[in-house]
């Protein structure tokens, strides 16, 4: 098993003094490594996240210790999983909504009311999760998957907001995921489905098997081949299918950014996402540069914004913030 890293230590420290379970010496480590900048945003970050936890009935009077056995318990149950680089807090965030968010299904789900399970992953982080039936799903930052208590043995419903990789188990009753106006259903397969609900569109691309793409009815609107990628507007007019390089839209489920003569604009907005940050252009023609290149998801952020300011002829300006997000302006050398 890879060593904690300095990041995840402080994290650690961080979520314990939340609740008073420092001890002495962790207590002066906390007090050491709280003097550094970035170290200080995480954790007034952590404690406005914290404070609305507290909001939640469910979390009243519970320990990070005592929070993580339970959900741990509760997800091994229902073969939940998270990926090995996520640090502890952010994973308690996530399985704690996973089980707060029980809720009265809508009609995707069935007419008769039951209860949902929503899992929640943060801006900044990544999980990977397996559902009851076994299908895996890689979940990208800022993204909400959905499913009913009865998952696996009468339907295989979820829905999606955000971004995800499926790997589905191929089983009689089909998989179903609601995006937006739309739905994709499979019998078993492998792609990747963005649908964030800030988007005008929705994108789908399949990287083996075969999916149907149906309207909100669910009735078929067309269907996709592997290295298939469809383009669905919220509107759903001027839908297009082409042909894609499958390894650009699934290689962040790996840890790598790869862009492929993308706009610098449309980058931006996949940077805010992933690493919860605000970046804007002082004008237009900076926005519409064009990069191609691979970049490692886990190297400082300060690092990959040097890289377009190297490669383009883009002037970056970086300002770090203690009391909100970090933020960035791209503008013209």
């Amino acid at each position: 098993m890879d060593e904690k890293g300095d990041n995840d230590i402080f994290r650690e420290l961080a979520a314990a003094s939340l609740h008073h379970e420092l001890n002495e010496e962790e207590s002066k480590q906390f007090s050491k490594e709280l003097e550094d900048p970035g170290n200080q945003k995480i954790f007034q970050e952590m404690k406005k996240t914290d404070e609305k936890i507290r909001q939640l009935k469910i979390l009243q009077r519970v320990s990070p210790t005592r929070s993580w056995e339970r959900t741990t318990r509760h997800f091994h149950r229902k073969k939940i999983k998270l990926v090995a680089n996520i640090s502890k807090y952010a994973a308690i965030i996530v399985l704690t909504f996973a089980i707060g968010s029980l809720i009265n299904v809508g009609q995707f789900f069935h007419d008769e009311p039951q209860k949902l399970t929503t899992v929640s992953v943060p801006l900044g982080q990544m999980s990977q999760i397996e559902l009851p039936d076994g299908t895996n799903i890689w979940l990208n930052s800022g993204t909400t998957l959905t499913y009913g208590n009865n998952f696996g043995s009468q339907s295989r419903n979820v829905e999606l907001q955000g971004e995800a990789f499926f790997k589905v188990k191929p089983e009689k009753i089909p998989f179903k995921i609601k995006i937006k106006n739309t739905e994709v259903e499979v019998l078993g397969t492998s792609f990747n489905v963005v649908s964030y609900a800030e988007d005008n569109f929705s994108q789908v691309t399949l990287v083996e098997g075969k999916v149907k793409i149906n309207n909100s009815e669910g009735e078929e609107i067309t269907r996709l081949k592997p290295s298939e990628q469809i383009f669905i507007p919220d509107n759903l007019s001027e839908i297009k299918i082409k042909n894609v390089d499958t390894g650009f839209y699934v290689s962040w489920t790996d840890g790598k950014i790869v862009f492929d003569e993308e706009r610098l604009a449309d980058i931006a907005e996949k940077l805010k996402r992933w690493y919860n940050v605000e970046i804007r252009f002082s004008d237009e023609q900076a926005g519409n540069y064009r990069f191609s290149g691979t970049i490692l998801k886990n190297k400082p952020f300060d690092q990959i914004i040097k890289a377009f300011e190297l490669l383009l002829p883009v002037k970056i300006s970086y300002t770090n913030n203690l009391e909100k997000k970090d933020s960035v302006l791209i503008s013209k050398k």
